[in-house]
């Protein structure tokens, strides 16, 4: 158990110092993630929404961000070791699964540092209230794991193909598409204060999060080794 989690770090570890020094993932997050906010906080703003309407329609705004942000910048987790011909020696030092997880961490850690910053400068340029803060962030850690979790497994799962790109992001809309409008529903409720529909939410995301888990968890040797 503890080998295969230092395993895990040392892959994570390793993803992360590449990704400080090239920063192509954090660029490609930040520069997409940031230039769609300003658009929108310019057309759009903070008093262009109904009142009524402001709390549905910002969530889809800022989930819209995150889901495209992620599509732009998480593909990479595996293309870089088929680029660089290092994914033959990382099946030699890991097992599949520390590979897994590892992956996963580093993925994690670029989603939630996305939502670090985007998210509170959404709120600041969008004027979006949230009356149920606790739920909000429970909500979007949900989010960002679940989202990480079907990204890394998609990543893994295109790395050898020719048109990367196009592919990651068919292959990921469909599964993403259920996920982004519990998130969307949640988002609401947590601004209207509506405390059942975030419970309600949690649970799906949750369920989600959960079922990716094992899936990808019983896939990956598959796809890894093949």
């Amino acid at each position: 158990m503890w080998r295969w989690l230092s395993e895990a770090l040392a892959v994570a570890a390793k993803d992360l110092r590449t990704e400080f020094r090239t920063r192509v993932a954090l660029n490609s997050l930040g520069l997409f993630a940031l230039t769609v906010l300003a658009a929108v906080s310019y057309t759009v703003g903070p008093y262009r929404i109904s009142a009524e309407d402001r709390p549905f329609l910002l969530a889809v705004l800022l989930w819209i961000i995150v889901f495209f942000a992620a599509l732009a910048g998480l593909d990479r987790s595996f293309v870089k070791e088929e680029e660089s011909h290092t994914a033959p020696l990382l099946r030699l030092a890991a097992s599949p699964h520390a590979v897994w997880f590892g992956k996963l961490i580093y993925n994690l850690c670029l989603i939630y540092a996305l939502m670090a910053i985007l998210v509170p400068l959404y709120c600041i340029l969008m004027g979006y209230k949230i009356v149920l803060l606790q739920s909000f962030v429970i909500t979007l850690v949900l989010g960002g794991y679940t989202l990480a979790v079907v990204t890394t497994i998609i990543a893994a799962i295109i790395a050898r193909a020719m048109t990367r790109g196009a592919l990651f992001s068919v292959l990921s809309l469909p599964l993403l598409l259920p996920l982004m409008i519990f998130l969307i529903q949640g988002t609401t409720g947590a601004s209207e204060g509506t405390t059942e529909t975030v419970t309600n939410t949690v649970r799906a995301v949750l369920s989600m999060g959960g079922i990716m888990t094992i899936v990808s968890a019983v896939l990956f040797p598959v796809v890894w080794n093949d």
